[in-house]
């Protein structure tokens, strides 16, 4: 155990205090001729001693090792009463002597009890002096007076130690007294503090030389997930993982010169369990403390982001519906005679199979376009959710069983973990069926033979809401990196056929049920993952 450091004017202390008392080269030499009548008594001193701290309590609380520690310490006050009598009293001496009273201090054991205790030793060892001495009265008289300047030298040098500590405190009081008198000049009234914890706005303060936080409002440590005490040990580059130390460093700089008072931009914050989240920060530096700190307002953008993302996307829907309406109103007449000579010209054609099998590749070809229009329209269309108490596993059999034609084609098994879990929640049927057939279709398409496709159900929380997520993995190549960013994209595909917008509609129909769709870490293969709230 570190100790602190001797301070370098103890010993010099201890030799104005020799003077003070009259202590000379004889004392010493009295007190040493006596050690061999007293050191019989050492083992009996100590077990008194210890057996008194035992018998009182508020004493006998700073011990907290039980009778191990007891036995260590019995060992050490036979040193300390050995030492005593050792007759020289030199600067490693004091430093030793030192050491023992901060021992103390750092223990806990008020001072009144080290006074008393070492009243007792006094006793004790004038006692056992009085009882084995063999010479004069008169001489007795004078070693008696020369232990008893020692005993008294030996508790001014731990009453030093207290001191020592005391003043250290009495430092770190008038310090913390500074830091809280400017923050009250700062916030005018100490009922500010308590408005700043109680924000609903992330509050963080952090030194400005190591970064490290020192002060986060209760409002932000219950959104990342962290206590203040380990939040002490961190910075916000563990925060804003978008960030180096050199980039942050640039985005301070203008603060710590003076170009700006005030830095705002946007970024994501990631809490302790590694969900991110969208943040506006307003930085400033404040010159109150020494050194000085940054203060950051946060602003938790995560809604205002999501609603955003939707009017936007609202905008491109509507576009979007409104070109395909368009479309199909001038495409239907079009459709119609198409379709309409294609079946007369079937009729004229019959008994010519290679000239019906022409009619035929151009019907399908015009299936497939009417398919592309109503796949649009049906994107584009505003999502209107009829819920119902529905188990989710019920859900996804129901998706797998009507893909039964696609998987004749392919040797594909899939496997379910569900546990013990309530999946049961509130979804719209239809909707949510769709969202598993799209998933399923493309990892029966992405799965090599054998296909092996997993799907894990379990409890979760969402937005401190009772909640499900889903886990679909396959055991197919996996989704390269450059793509996973446009998966939920719309008209965004890798395969030769299709328009894109199976996924597309999936993170829609997530998103209308108030879940969350995102692409997962899995390796090998790829894992979609989706929450649900239990509820609506």
């Amino acid at each position: 155990m570190a100790f602190e450091p001797v301070p370098k004017n103890v010993f010099a202390h201890y030799q104005r205090l020799q003077q003070y008392v009259g202590w000379t080269d004889a004392d010493a030499r009295r007190v040493r001729g006596a050690g061999p009548i007293v050191e019989l008594a050492f083992g009996e001193l100590v077990d008194d001693f210890y057996h008194a701290i035992q018998r009182e309590p508020d004493a006998a609380k700073v011990i907290t090792g039980g009778s191990q520690q007891f036995e260590r310490l019995k060992g050490t006050l036979h040193s300390w009463l050995g030492e005593l009598f050792c007759g020289q009293y030199d600067e490693p001496y004091v430093a030793r002597r030192w050491k023992v009273g901060w021992r103390h201090v750092e223990i806990g054991l008020n001072q009144v009890y080290v006074n008393v205790a070492l009243s007792r030793l006094r006793s004790g060892l004038v006692d056992a002096l009085q009882r084995g001495w063999k010479g004069q009265a008169n001489d007795l008289a004078q070693v008696l007076r020369s232990l008893n300047h020692l005993l008294d030298l030996d508790l001014a040098i731990i009453e030093d130690a207290y001191q020592a500590e005391y003043a250290k405190r009495q430092q770190e009081i008038e310090s913390l007294k500074r830091i809280a008198e400017q923050q009250r000049a700062q916030r005018r009234e100490a009922a500010f503090g308590h408005i700043l914890d109680e924000s609903l706005n992330e509050i963080y303060m952090f030194d400005s030389e190591a970064l490290h936080f020192v002060q986060v409002n209760r409002g932000a440590r219950e959104n990342i997930g962290y206590s203040m005490e380990e939040l002490r040990g961190l910075t916000p580059l563990e925060l804003k993982r978008a960030f180096t130390r050199e980039s942050f460093e640039q985005l301070l700089q203008p603060l710590r010169t003076g170009a700006k008072r005030q830095v705002q931009f946007n970024t994501v914050h990631r809490r302790k369990d590694g969900t991110l989240y969208d943040v506006e920060v307003h930085l400033q530096l404040s010159n109150l403390e020494t050194p000085p700190i940054f203060v950051a307002i946060i602003l938790d953008i995560t809604e205002r982001k999501r609603a955003e993302e939707r009017a936007l996307q609202a905008e491109r829907l509507a576009a979007i519906g409104q070109t395909v309406a368009g479309l199909a109103h001038e495409s239907r007449n079009a459709f119609q005679r198409s379709q309409a000579c294609l079946e007369m010209l079937a009729l004229e054609l019959e008994g010519r199979p290679n000239e019906l099998e022409l009619v035929d590749r151009v019907q399908r070809a015009l299936d497939h376009l009417h398919h592309l229009y109503e796949e649009v329209r049906d994107y584009a269309a505003p999502i209107k959710l009829d819920r119902q108490s529905c188990n989710l596993a019920h859900l996804w059999r129901d998706a797998w069983s009507h893909l039964e034609l696609m998987r004749k084609q392919k040797n594909v098994e899939l496997l379910e973990a569900t546990g013990d879990g309530d999946l049961t929640c509130e979804v719209d049927w239809f909707q949510m069926g769709q969202v598993f057939r799209n998933i399923l279709e493309n990892a029966i398409n992405a799965c090599p033979e054998p296909g092996k496709i997993a799907i894990v159900g379990r409890e979760t929380k969402i937005d401190d809401r009772a909640g499900i997520e889903i886990l679909i993995r396959d055991n197919g190549p996996g989704i390269p990196p450059a793509v996973k960013q446009r998966v939920f994209d719309a008209f965004f595909t890798t395969k030769t056929k299709g328009t894109g917008l199976g996924m597309a509609i999936a993170r829609r129909i997530v998103d209308a049920h108030g879940g969350q769709i995102v692409i997962g870490d899995s390796s090998p293969g790829a894992e979609i993952m989706i929450t649900l709230p239990r509820c609506s």
